[in-house]
Parts: structure tokens; sequence; C-alpha cells
């Protein structure tokens, strides 16, 4: 399959670089940057890209609203606008120009690629339509996102096949539908007119319920589709985000049980032993007051219940930091975490690990803990033996492996998805890598996370 081509028009060096490590991490072909309106004319004219990312503000006789415009009078090429604002002027202008998407700065993942792909399936959709007046549904077939097309009545003229797949309801049950649509929560909604003012800068999202009764969360982007300056329809795309919000809402609870977790501990904990401290330093005070000095024994247990305070704080610290801020940071708490397993575990665990620094210290910390979990699955589920750990540079980016001799994750686990596992994953998309669990003959599970760009 032929690389997808973008040409990105933007003058400011660090939102390119940020663009640039998206793209290629979602596999598209960077074309760019153009700077200004002419270099972006002469740019799309010779490499003819698939899609144009366009800052609305540029510097030159050409603003980005204008660079489309003439690049529209002389090329079919969709623009999906850049912006750090919502400036109303400029969104009026730039709707004259039929955008295929907007996208705010900083610009996000998720969003770059939803944007992104819905662009192309609407131009490719047009296209198509242009090419001749039949509907064609195999496009939208192919398309791997839900789409919805819906007639100037609101009423549903066509579902492509992700969309029955995702709700359980089959074309021949919702075409020809009006509001209120089977899937919708609130049956008292008109539906169409939330898309009918046409597009903003901001997905709406929606809480939806599947055939079956289950409930599910989209992201939905609507466009209208013209042609010769009439309306015809509304062409509908919605991003399944159920996971993702069920995975954040989990986040949640974790993070206030792990709150509640440390004010305990440090109540409990060293709180108590401070409490201690200060007894103990308080009859030594009234000692002294008297014209008394402080036996040897009184005077170590002050410093017997200090270490015990000062053990308890770097226990907790560590806990909540666990990969040190130095250049070898992530070698060392990993080189730890081995140790420490086949310590507690009666495991044998190697580590072969480059001198590699990360300077950002959380995402050095979301690779300790995606070892860190793919350990205790080796041990708990895997009942593994030996572990290795393997953490290498690549480039730019780093490679990292964990591998043990275990009976492996049972296939519905894998299939399952548990919140271990969905951790990992979430992690590694967080620093822009990917991660794989595989298993592996005779016996044994091998864990990989690739990051492109670790920096």
């Amino acid at each position: 399959m032929e690389q997808i081509s973008i040409l990105i028009v933007e003058d400011d060096a660090i939102t390119v670089l940020n663009l640039k490590e998206l793209l290629a991490f979602r596999g598209y072909r960077m074309i760019g940057p153009a700077l200004n309106g002419q270099e972006a004319i002469e740019a799309a004219e010779r490499e003819r890209p698939d899609l144009i990312i366009m800052d609305v503000i540029l510097d030159g006789d050409l603003d980005g609203i204008d660079t489309a415009l003439q690049i529209q009078s002389r090329l079919d090429i969709p623009v999906v606008y850049l912006t750090a604002s919502t400036d109303e002027e400029n969104l009026k202008r730039a709707q004259k120009t039929d955008p295929y998407g907007y996208l705010i700065k900083p610009v996000k993942n998720y969003d770059l690629h939803s944007t992104i792909e819905t662009a192309l399936t609407r131009h490719r959709l047009e296209r198509k339509i242009k090419e001749s007046e039949a509907f064609s549904s195999s496009l939208l077939n192919s398309s791997p996102v839900p789409v919805i097309v819906v007639n100037l009545d609101a009423s549903i003229r066509y579902v492509n096949r992700a969309f029955e797949v995702l709700t359980g309801f089959t074309s021949g049950e919702v075409v020809g539908l009006h509001p209120p649509y089977t899937w919708r929560q609130d049956k008292s909604s008109t539906d169409g007119a939330s898309w009918t003012d046409g597009p903003s800068f901001e997905k709406k999202e929606e809480h939806l319920i599947k055939k079956n009764g289950e409930r599910f969360t989209v992201e939905v982007t609507a466009v209208p589709v013209s042609r010769d300056d009439k309306l015809l329809y509304y062409l509908v795309n919605w991003e399944d985000i159920t996971a993702r919000r069920n995975l954040e809402e989990q986040i949640l609870d974790i993070s206030e049980r792990e709150r509640i977790r440390i004010g305990r501990d440090l109540h409990d904990g060293i709180g108590q032993e401070l409490t201690a401290i200060g007894y103990l330093l308080g009859v030594l005070a009234k000692k002294i007051r008297n014209g008394q000095l402080p036996s040897e024994d009184e005077t170590e247990a002050v410093m017997k219940q200090l270490d015990q305070a000062k053990t308890h704080a770097r226990l907790l610290a560590k806990g909540l930091s666990p990969v040190n801020v130095d250049r070898h940071g992530i070698a060392i708490a990993v080189d730890e975490l081995c140790r420490n397993a086949g310590r507690i575990f009666g495991i044998r665990c190697e580590v072969d690990c480059d001198e590699i620094t990360i300077r950002d210290n959380s995402r050095a910390t979301h690779i300790y803990y995606i070892i860190q979990e793919s350990l205790n699955n080796a041990v708990k589920h895997g009942k593994s033996k030996n572990i290795k750990i393997t953490l290498k540079r690549r480039g730019p980016g780093l490679f990292l492996a964990i591998v043990d001799d275990g009976i492996g994750f049972p296939e519905e686990a894998v299939n399952r998805e548990g919140l271990g596992l969905m951790f990992m994953k979430y992690r590694a998309d967080i620093i822009g890598g990917v991660l794989d669990v595989n298993k592996i003959k005779p016996s044994g599970t091998i864990v990989t996370c690739t990051v492109p760009v670790i920096e």
C-alpha cells in the first residue's frame, strides 16, 4: 500500500517537530515544512500530497486561508487547518474554503490521526461522487471507522459496515430512520440539530447504546457535503473511545486510592514516628532545663527513632518516583528491580541494558512500570523461573523486550486485556511507543515496546 503523504505548512519549529514525530509514528510520509504561502503552493504543485495541514497564520503576503484558496483553485487536495486560536473572523473565512478539518495547537496524537483519516475518507468520498452520480458504498465500507450519511431532513441515508459491527444494528434497520435514533440514550433528543450548524473546532462526545443494551462512547465529527454550492447531506464519523474513557476512569480511581494510601502511610508511619521523636526530645529538654544531662541510652533512642523515620520516608519516596533523575537513572532502576525480583521470587533475572539517558523522568518512569508489570505477570501468571530484560538504543528511540520461560499468558487473558495489560499499553502510548505481547516456542512470553523517539 502506498504511503500517505502530508504537506506541512507551518513556520514554528517546535510545532513542526511535534507533527513530524506524530506523523512518523502513524506511518505517514511528511513533506516540507513549507514556511510561507508561496512555498506551500510550489510544494503542492510539485509533490501532489494526499493532504495538507495548513497553519492559519503565516508570514508574508498570503496567510493560510489565502494559500488554501489558491491551491484549491489549481489542485484537488484536502486542507486541514492548524491554529492556536478560535478567532471567529478567521473561522468564517476558513469555512468559505470548505476545509476538511481543524487541529488545535498543541496537536495530540489521537486528534491528529482521527482528523487525518476523517479528512482523507471525506475527500475520497467526494472525489467518487464527482466522478459518478452513483453512491459508492464500497468506499465507505472500507473505512475502519463507523460512517453515517444523514439526509438534510435528518433521516439516515447510509451506514457502513463498521457502524453495523459497533452498534449491532444492520443497515436495513436504520436506513430511512428519523430522530430520535434507536442508539441514543436520550430518546427526546432531536439529533439532527447537533450537526446542522456546520463544522466546529471541537469534536462532540456522545454516550450511546448498542442493540444489545451495552453502552458505549464515541467522538462525533460531522461535516456537510456539497456540490456546485448545493448542500447534499452530512457525513458523520464516529471514533469509539469507550475503552479510553473506561481506562481514564480506572486511572482516576486508582489515583484516588493511592492518594488515600499515601496519606494513611504518612499518618500511621512517619507521623507516628515523628510524634515519638517529639516525645523523646521533650523528655531530654526537660532534663536539660533541670540541669541534668541526657543519658547515652536516651540519646540513642532518639537517633534510632530518627533512622526509622528516614527509612520510612525513603521507601515512600521510592514508591512515588522509582527512577532517579540522573544520567543512568533508568539503567540503575531496572537493575535494582531485577535484583529485587530475583531475591523475592527466587528466580533468575538478567538485564542487558545500554547506557541510556532519558532526560524526561516521567517517560523513564513509564518504561520502568512497563518492565515492573511484565515481571509481575511473568511470575504470577507465567510461573517463570528465568527472565531476561533487554533495553537498547535504536537511533533516537529505544527497544525494550522482556522474555520469560513460563507457561505464557492464557489466550483469554490476552484477548480480554486485563487492567495490567491495558495500563502497559496506555503507558506505551503516552511515550509514543507500541507495545506487543506474544507467545514464544517452546514456552514463554515476550513483551516488546518500541519507542521511535524517546527524548
